[in-house]
């Protein structure tokens, strides 16, 4: 099977889910996953790394961090959008709404989280937090 050729062609698959798709709905819908998750996440963890305040937490992330630069970063939050992405057009096509609206919704959330423990590590709040949480 050729892979440009006929209707059965993996790109003409590709073409037809992109057809009748709202890209201007994706990016409203997502607008407070790309603040909180995307740009807020990106740019305390930035801050705090560059500045000495703070280091990344998470394994996988660090790792990248010290063989790529922040640029990992990014990479991995345009792969990030790139499955909300096929999420939403998996979701709306079977008429899932609302499901879509709580999929984005929980990661605005977990976007929020995110920024507010970065805050805390650039405020030096978070070692006094966690060492009240860790003693009880």
């Amino acid at each position: 099977m050729e892979l440009f050729s006929g209707s059965d062609s993996a790109y003409f698959k590709l073409f037809s889910l992109l057809k009748n798709v709202d890209f201007g709905e994706f990016f409203h819908d997502l607008r407070y996953v790309l603040i909180f998750y995307v740009l807020g996440d990106l740019l305390t963890t930035v801050f705090a790394i560059e500045n000495g305040m703070g280091y990344e937490a998470n394994f996988l992330i660090a790792v990248l961090l010290d063989y790529f630069g922040y640029y990992s970063i990014v990479i991995l939050k345009l792969i990030f959008i790139s499955f909300c992405f096929l999420d939403y057009l998996y979701l709306k096509r079977r008429g899932y709404r609302s499901m879509w609206d709580i999929t984005r919704h929980m990661i605005t959330l977990l976007g929020i989280l995110v920024v507010i423990n970065n805050l805390l590590v650039i405020s030096g709040l978070w070692v006094p937090i966690y060492s009240f949480i860790y003693s009880i």
